[in-house]
């Protein structure tokens, strides 16, 4: 029985052995960046939106070019018909024609059996006004989509943004919860000793130790928030490297430019949205308009009474060229309801365009205020901080002379923690802001 338990060991460390070497063989290669445009650039060469984009561009183009060659609209409708007439219609022709007395009727099949045509009528637009309309509404259409993918395009850089800047917070509290580790082990040290001494009761080493456990729990629980953050980042490059960010959130201590920020992207977008609107509607308009166009028929019929194209059949060919004028009355429902349908989108496009303007310019304004917030908030914070370090490291000499109870530590501690962890949170919150504005700035 010994025997069959050491080999169902030995199987599962083999198959753990060999599910490791699988993982290792389909790992991700490590790539390393020390800045947010670094890790921009790399996800503008991978990601699937600039990929998207190059399609959208391409069917934009090819609508375009499709209008451009609507203009004359040419066409050569073809077409061959072979017809067997297997019961001809038959006519009732004057007797007298005959030779028959008057008022009577012979019967005469008029016609050939078979008959094949074809034909060839090449045609194409010569005044088309809904055509000549639809070729700026497909350039206005490109100008959409070019102004769309931008804004795309800017709002995957945000989400970056917002995920390496918490990949370098959290980086910075791992730092700070490993430091905390340290001391609440140290205090737990001499809780212990002075326990073993006699001066210190069980239920401060119990305090004591549970301080130690706590830090312990949110650094493990910050590590899978990390990786958890990583695996976001690694699918903006499509998971085809396993990034590491080398640069420090403390970098930006004393940072204290001052940015300004324009961006009319979704002012644009409103705007556009609104001229296709109403350049639709032209199209609408002009649909009411005649057409003129060139039309042409070229035939050759072939005609027999023995069958189809025999050596006795005899070819006829009969052509026509000239002009046609189409004009649909403006009495269809559905147009008149079209236009004012496209009536009513312009007026909501209109309202959608004048909020949009505002919009973006309080967004503008917000985000300098929110960067410049951030600096005022770093310089109280720094100096919380350094109180809160000054208070902990005299409650320490207090505690170890036996004059502080653990309680008032182990609260100074906490506090020490949490300003520290404050202020690489707005460190955080100062680079996220200013690459935002930065992002904003490049559109």
């Amino acid at each position: 029985m010994k025997k069959l338990v050491n080999i169902h060991k030995l199987k599962f460390v083999l198959s753990v052995i060999f599910i490791l070497q699988s993982v290792g063989l389909f790992a991700q290669e490590d790539k390393s960046f020390t800045s947010i445009d670094e890790v921009i650039v790399f996800a503008k060469k991978n990601n699937y939106t600039f990929q998207n984009a190059d399609f959208q561009i391409q069917l934009a183009d090819l609508t375009q070019k499709t209008a451009v060659g609507n203009l004359f609209n040419p066409r050569v409708p073809t077409s061959v018909q072979v017809l067997d007439n297997v019961k001809q219609q038959v006519s009732f022709l004057p007797g007298q024609t005959f030779g028959q007395p008057e008022g009577t009727f012979k019967e005469v099949v008029i016609g050939q059996q078979y008959v094949s045509t074809f034909t060839i009528q090449p045609q194409f637009e010569i005044i088309n006004m809904a055509n000549y309309a639809q070729i700026k509404t497909a350039k206005i259409n490109q100008q959409l989509v070019e102004n769309q993918n931008k804004i795309n395009e800017q709002n995957l850089y945000e989400k970056i943004n917002a995920v390496y800047f918490n990949i370098l917070s959290f980086d910075a509290q791992k730092e700070i919860l490993e430091e905390n580790i340290k001391i609440a082990s140290d205090i737990l040290r001499i809780i212990t000793n002075k326990f073993d001494e006699g001066i210190a009761r069980k239920q401060e080493v119990n305090e004591a130790e549970v301080n130690l456990i706590l830090l312990q729990d949110k650094l493990e629980q910050l590590k899978l928030n990390t990786s958890i953050q990583y695996q976001t980042l690694n699918l903006f490059f499509e998971n085809k490297i396993n990034a590491k960010l080398s640069q420090n959130v403390w970098e930006y201590q004393n940072t204290d430019t001052i940015l300004v920020t324009q961006n009319n992207l979704v002012s644009e977008n409103a705007q556009l949205q609104s001229q296709l609107a109403q350049q639709e509607l032209k199209v609408l308009k002009y649909q009411n308009l005649p057409v003129l166009s060139f039309v042409s028929s070229f035939n050759w019929q072939n005609l027999s009474n023995d069958f189809s194209f025999s050596q006795n059949s005899t070819w006829i060919n009969y052509n026509y060229v000239g002009f046609r004028l189409n004009y649909d009355l403006p009495t269809t429902v559905q147009k008149y309801s079209s236009q004012k349908t496209k009536n009513i989108q312009i007026e909501v496009l209109k309202n959608n365009e004048k909020h949009s303007n505002l919009e973006s310019e309080t967004k503008n304004a917000q985000l300098v205020l929110e960067y410049q917030k951030s600096i005022q908030q770093i310089i109280n914070l720094q100096k919380i901080y350094e109180l809160k370090k000054d208070t902990y490291e005299k409650n320490f000499n207090q505690f170890n002379e036996n004059i502080l109870p653990l309680d008032k530590l182990l609260i100074s501690q906490n506090d020490m923690f949490l300003s520290k962890l404050n202020l690489v949170s707005a460190l955080a919150t100062i680079g996220f802001n200013k690459t935002k504005i930065e992002i904003n700035n490049q559109f």
